[in-house]
């Protein structure tokens, strides 16, 4: 063969090999562990009914338990509390 043959040939093979490395990794990717395909409506509406659920406990955990921050003096490593208290 020609060697205009012989890379038309290699052009050929390396993309059906990345078609078919594409095609695995996209059926892996919906099928395999990671997950099935996408939700449809009454799942996708329970997920995110569930989402909600977990946001609001998030923030009530956060209105709880507020970020304690450090005073502006650099020297004084001391936390302030919300309500004044060290």
């Amino acid at each position: 063969m020609s060697s205009f043959a012989w890379i038309l040939a290699l052009v050929l093979l390396l993309t059906l090999l990345g078609t078919v490395t594409l095609v695995f990794i996209t059926v892996n990717y919906y099928w395999g562990e990671r997950g099935g395909p996408p939700l449809t409506g009454e799942e996708r509406r329970r997920q995110y009914e569930e989402e909600l659920r977990l946001r609001a406990k998030q923030i009530e955990y956060a209105e709880k338990n507020p970020i304690v921050t450090r005073k502006p003096d650099f020297l004084d490593n001391t936390k302030v509390r919300p309500n004044g208290e060290h």
